[in-house]
């Protein structure tokens, strides 16, 4: 509720890089300030999310955490000091270093809600100390898809503790206007624009493209392929594109600030991620309204459905891939049709709004 502060929650995140788990906590720390709570956001010294924390003018704090820091009595002792003076009544953390320090000081602390927000589908090692952690020091688990419940749980299903988990989708301000006054690239001859984003890395899955690209050209398809992003795969993929003779028909971008005219220079967005906790990019894409083509793997058929608002190709398959985009390259109407139909989906099941009262609630 807005008004004066309810509550005060504590935004631990320790790690140094920028991603979808630091995204989300910046937003919360915004969101929960905008709703009458007292929030305190707990940064890496040296990380992204500091930097626009202090910008957003947010209560920052940074901690030096590592994987053992659990094990340092005096670490947990300036973190049990640090939440009794801040009178915290929530913590909501990140990683799973995060969890044993911060998690352990905060319950010796008293602090009455100590979450763990789950937000990639990795196996729960049945340990000693994730049993503890789990059972005795949590109070909830979020995770943002049904997938990653999933991964928690499997062979565990003896002591995880299931109604402790709670499913808080990733989202976006369905109401926030797109400025569509401006576009990244600008067609040539008619061609048809395939997109793409996300860290140039292994798990995204940029080879299919650049292999669904070399079956295009080999059929004589008018379009061009932009890739955004940075990562360390990017030297492997310029040379990939070298060595099949792509350059006219791929464009490695680097980094895109202005998401909103990369995406108006788009035909088609196409997701070839390996594995997603509950990826922001499909849900963007659909808010942004744009037809997807993506893998059916992981928690993507949370977000697309197939043959309703995208197109589902079979998991690692460049040419199935291939495939599901010529389908919509040559149906107008049913690009159409898919853009609407995932407009509707983001207003019932990922808008923030919607979210952050599903959050407000737990705490």
């Amino acid at each position: 509720m807005k008004g004066s502060p309810t509550k005060t929650i504590c935004l631990f995140n320790s790690n140094k890089a920028w991603g979808g788990g630091e995204k989300w906590h910046f937003k919360a720390a915004i969101e929960l300030n905008r709703r009458g709570h007292s929030t305190i956001l707990v940064t890496n010294l040296r990380s992204e999310l500091r930097t626009q924390g202090v910008k957003a003018r947010l209560n920052v704090y940074s901690f030096l955490i590592g994987n053992l820091s659990f094990l340092n009595p005096f670490k947990l002792l300036v973190l049990f000091f640090f939440f009794k003076s801040k009178n915290v009544d929530t913590i909501i953390m990140n990683l799973p270093a995060d969890l044993k320090s911060a998690g352990i000081a905060a319950k010796l602390a008293g602090v009455k809600n100590i979450m763990y927000r789950r937000g990639m589908p990795h196996p729960l090692r049945s340990t000693w100390l994730n049993r503890f952690l789990f059972q005795k020091i949590l109070t909830k688990v979020i995770v943002n898809s049904e997938e990653i419940g999933r991964s928690l749980a499997l062979g565990n299903e003896s002591w995880f503790p299931k109604e402790k988990m709670v499913l808080l989708y990733n989202g976006v301000d369905s109401n926030a206007q797109i400025d569509t006054s401006k576009v990244l690239y600008q067609k040539k001859n008619n061609e048809f624009v395939i997109g793409n984003a996300g860290r140039l890395t292994s798990q995204k899955g940029q080879k299919h493209l650049i292999e669904m690209a070399e079956i295009l050209v080999s059929q004589n398809v008018n379009f061009h392929l932009l890739i955004a992003g940075e990562g360390e795969l990017k030297n492997s993929l310029m040379d990939l594109i070298k060595s099949k003779n792509l350059q006219q028909k791929v464009t490695l971008l680097g980094h895109v600030s202005d998401m909103a005219a990369f995406m108006n220079s788009l035909d088609l967005f196409v997701f070839p991620s390996l594995f997603e906790g509950s990826a922001n990019t499909l849900i963007e894409t659909l808010f942004y309204k744009k037809p997807v083509v993506a893998f059916n793997v992981s928690s993507n058929p949370e977000i697309i459905q197939d043959g309703v608002n995208g197109l589902l190709a079979r998991a690692f398959d460049s040419e199935d891939l291939t495939t599901c985009v010529m389908k919509l390259m040559n149906s107008p109407q049913l690009r159409e049709e898919f853009v609407l139909r995932g407009e509707k989906i983001v207003r019932e099941k990922f808008d923030n709004q919607k979210i952050f009262e599903q959050l407000e609630a737990i705490i």
